[in-house]
């Protein structure tokens, strides 16, 4: 299992402030069991659907959501609803794809006028990495982190804005996530007057409008 799915479990509270005020029916891809859409549910009185590649997932998934699909995303969007959606999430979700761009073109006939999408994605700018990769001259893949094993792609801040924008997503927010909190960032940080405060998160979450 890999360190997305376990880090996944969880209900991801920190997100909730990225979905808008008005929301009434939400798609969340890569949902796991569930936890993160049936805060939003609770919390925005919406109908929530999920859709995950893992059984187990699927089966807690939907005890808690409105429907819970298990399969391929691609295949999954097919049999959506055309115009029904008007909030996208994809946590920790667009990284595992290998073209991401493919997805955010196929989702829209299901997604309402002005739906909104928001998603977490990992910062492979993040102080650690570049540390091992300019000193170690190593990049490593490992079972946990942002070089999780099973991530097929890699955004900074400002590729994360050029993948949104490439197909028709305002950015309304992006903000860094989960900061580092360790004084190797903070000291080099402050001697180059803040120019790498991107570095300091380990994801950035994002609210972007779609205008159909």
């Amino acid at each position: 299992m890999s360190n997305d799915r376990i880090y996944y479990e969880l209900s991801r509270p920190e997100m909730l402030a990225f979905i808008p005020g008005q929301v009434s029916r939400t798609l969340e891809f890569g949902c796991a069991a569930g936890k993160f859409s049936a805060l939003v549910k609770e919390k925005f009185h919406t109908e929530a659907w999920g859709v995950d590649l893992d059984e187990e997932s699927i089966k807690k998934a939907e005890i808690v959501l409105d429907k819970a699909i298990l399969g391929d995303v691609f295949e999954v969007i097919k049999s959506l609803p055309s115009s029904y959606f008007d909030c996208l999430i994809c946590n920790d979700f667009l990284e595992h794809l290998a073209y991401p761009d493919d997805f955010l073109e196929a989702v829209k006939p299901v997604l309402a006028k002005n739906a909104t999408l928001v998603c977490s994605l990992p910062n492979v700018r993040f102080w650690k990495n570049i540390r091992e990769l300019l000193f170690e001259k190593d990049w490593r893949y490992r079972e946990a982190g942002i070089l999780d094993n099973t991530h097929l792609r890699f955004f900074t801040k400002k590729s994360m804005v050029r993948l949104m924008e490439r197909h028709g997503f305002a950015i309304e927010e992006i903000r860094g996530i989960n900061p580092s909190k360790s004084l190797k960032f903070y000291i080099p940080n402050f001697l180059t007057f803040g120019t790498h405060k991107d570095m300091q998160f380990i994801q950035y979450g994002i609210r972007a409008r779609y205008n159909a």
